[in-house]
């Protein structure tokens, strides 16, 4: 009896297998839409982006909702998804993350190098003293800062001119412009030494849905951004 026990569990084991984005690079992809079908090569897929390299890719527009189905080692997947970019000789569509039954979910924030002008405002506290007792005096500061990296938590920055003495663990507002307005909290979480002064890391705080859906589709449009160029730079360097 303990043996038959023993079977079904193995027969009946709800757990499956995980993989990660890596299994699926290089493998066989097909993309249709329309009842027009091209196969390619899964060339690059992270964040929410995944590129398939294919020499029709002239066929796709941008926009274009797309199925594909993926041939890898891992199994046959298919997905739904949205053509967002091309380049001579590949696709640039969403990577529908969710869709991917078995794929790792540890995937963390990837930050996008970017140069945005913003504001961050602190506010300067002290208690002095009057006839009537003491008092405590507040007054905000304004600081103009240069964004170097930004992802869907949070962003690193350097001060344009000069400095401040901003402590890890401080609260800041910062103020933005990524495609909209962006105007929330953050956190200071890391303060590096460099050569010519300091370099902050910090952390959003409290972004509403609005917020989170606008910055993703900036982000979106970073990545595809730096992917493509990085690709161009790449070919331009193997070409002289």
């Amino acid at each position: 009896m303990a043996g038959i026990n023993e079977r079904a569990k193995e027969n009946y084991n709800t757990s499956k297998a995980t993989f990660s984005t890596k299994a699926l690079l290089h493998s066989r992809t097909v993309v249709e839409k329309d009842g027009y079908v091209s196969t390619g090569v899964l060339a690059h897929a992270e964040g929410d982006m995944m590129e398939i390299e294919m020499t029709e890719f002239k066929n796709f527009e941008l926009g274009d909702p797309v199925s594909m189905t993926i041939y890898s080692p891992v199994g046959i997947h298919r997905l739904q998804s949205t053509v967002i970019a091309k380049a001579e000789g590949s696709l640039a569509v969403i990577f529908p993350v969710r869709a991917l039954e078995g794929l790792e979910e540890k995937r963390e924030s990837i930050r996008f190098a970017v140069m945005v002008k913003g504001k961050i405002t602190r506010t300067l506290s002290r208690t002095v003293k009057t006839e009537e007792g003491e008092t405590k005096v507040e007054a905000e500061d304004y600081l103009d800062i240069s964004v170097r990296n930004i992802s869907d938590t949070g962003l690193g920055f350097i001060f344009t001119a000069g400095g401040a003495d901003i402590k890890k663990g401080e609260a800041l507002k910062v103020s933005l412009s990524v495609g909209f307005n962006l105007e929330c909290g953050m956190d200071i979480i890391r303060v590096e030494d460099q050569g010519d002064g300091k370099f902050y890391g910090a952390r959003f705080q409290a972004l509403d849905e609005l917020q989170q859906r606008a910055l993703r589709a900036y982000l979106l449009r970073a990545q595809v951004e730096n992917y493509f160029q990085l690709k161009q730079d790449k070919a331009a360097a193997r070409s002289r």
